[in-house]
């Protein structure tokens, strides 16, 4: 169980842990938010990610995918603000694929917020399984947790339960995804981004 805890926290190439209480610290496979995207990839390869994007409400912040960084995850997304031309990282997601294995995806969560809680001293926990928005019949599950620093953000560690629908339809599998985010954008979030 020990080399499954380690595993756990080699997935986050954490680069301190004596401080763990700043969020800033955290990196996702060594791309920390409050860092600048063109550390990680070339204009040009911004530029062709940028071809696919999420936005969020007013353009006001951008989601784009950047697999080929990724040892870890089978997909890693950035965040960031379009308009700012240093391409400033606001959250990182890495995501994992859990085909049809909502439980197998469940007890890895369980084990991750285990650990975070150990690392830790000033968070608020909270927890909230509700619809996944995107399945609009409303029987994919998402199984939510979040950590919340003090005025810096947060960590969320969630597990989505797609129904056979829109796996069918989308080709989405069962995942998890742990996101580190910084406060400018949980904020945000926090106003209605849709």
């Amino acid at each position: 169980m020990k080399i499954y805890f380690m595993a756990l926290f080699i997935i986050f190439s954490f680069q301190s842990w004596v401080s763990a209480d700043d969020i800033g610290d955290f990196e996702i496979d060594g791309i920390g938010i409050n860092k600048s995207l063109l550390e990680y990839l070339s204009q040009s390869e911004i530029n062709l990610a940028l071809q696919n994007p999420t936005y969020y409400k007013n353009n006001e912040f951008v989601v784009i995918f950047i697999n080929k960084l990724s040892k870890t995850y089978d997909r890693l997304q950035v965040t960031f603000k379009p308009k700012d031309k240093t391409y400033k990282i606001h959250s990182i997601d890495g995501v994992l694929d859990f085909d049809r294995n909502i439980e197998k995806c469940l007890k890895q969560k369980k084990t991750i917020i285990e650990d975070l809680e150990i690392m830790f001293k000033d968070f608020e926990r909270v927890d909230e399984d509700s619809p996944f928005v995107p399945d609009k019949s409303g029987k994919s599950k998402s199984y939510g947790s979040w950590f919340f620093l003090e005025n810096k953000g947060y960590i969320s560690i969630n597990c989505i339960e797609m129904s056979d629908t829109i796996s069918e339809l989308n080709g989405w599998t069962d995942e998890l995804s742990i996101s580190v985010t910084n406060k400018e954008l949980e904020d945000f979030l926090r106003n209605d981004p849709y």
